[in-house]
C-alpha cells in the first residue's frame, strides 16, 4: 500500500461553494464552486479540478523528465480539454481528456533527447496514470465521517 496523505478538507461556505484547505501546507485556501446556474461560478468546479490536476501533473513530469535529460526548453503552455456525456445509466461523465503541451528545446541540437523525453513522460505521471486506470474511490458519510 502506498502513503495516505490528508491532501484536502472542504468545508461548505454556501450552498455549492466549499472552501478547500490544504493541512501542512504553506498556502491559503481555494474557493471551489459549481458553475452557474447550479453554483455561482466563484472558482473552479469538479471538472476544472480534475483537468487542472492532469494538466498540472503532466507538465510538470515532462518538465522533471527534460530536466534530468538536461534539455532546457521553452516555457511550457499546457491546454487541456474535457469531454463531458453521458454514460449507458444517462449520467454525466468525463468521458476524456485532451491535453496540448507546448514547449520546444532551446538548443535544436538537444531535438533527439528532447524526442525521447516526450516518448516517455507520460509513464511517470503519478495523477494521470491513476486516472487513466480508474482510482478506487472509498466514501463514508456520516456525521464526523472520515
Amino acid at each position: 500500500m502506498g502513503d495516505i496523505d490528508r491532501a484536502v478538507e472542504l468545508d461548505q461556505v454556501e450552498r455549492y461553494r466549499f472552501e478547500a484547505r490544504y493541512p501542512g501546507q504553506p498556502f491559503g485556501p481555494a474557493v471551489v464552486d459549481e458553475p452557474a446556474p447550479t453554483g455561482g461560478s466563484a472558482g473552479p468546479g469538479p471538472i476544472r479540478s480534475l483537468a487542472t490536476a492532469v494538466g498540472h501533473c503532466m507538465s510538470s513530469t515532462l518538465l522533471n523528465t527534460l530536466e534530468r535529460a538536461h534539455v532546457p526548453v521553452t516555457t511550457i503552455h499546457c491546454v487541456v480539454d474535457v469531454e463531458v456525456g453521458r454514460n449507458p445509466q444517462g449520467r454525466l461523465r468525463v468521458q476524456s481528456l485532451r491535453l496540448q503541451i507546448h514547449t520546444t528545446p532551446v538548443h535544436p541540437e538537444d531535438q533527439p533527447r528532447f524526442d525521447h523525453c516526450v516518448a516517455i513522460f507520460e509513464d511517470f505521471c503519478t495523477v494521470s496514470g491513476a486516472v487513466r486506470v480508474g482510482i478506487p474511490i472509498e466514501t463514508h458519510v456520516g456525521p464526523g465521517a472520515g
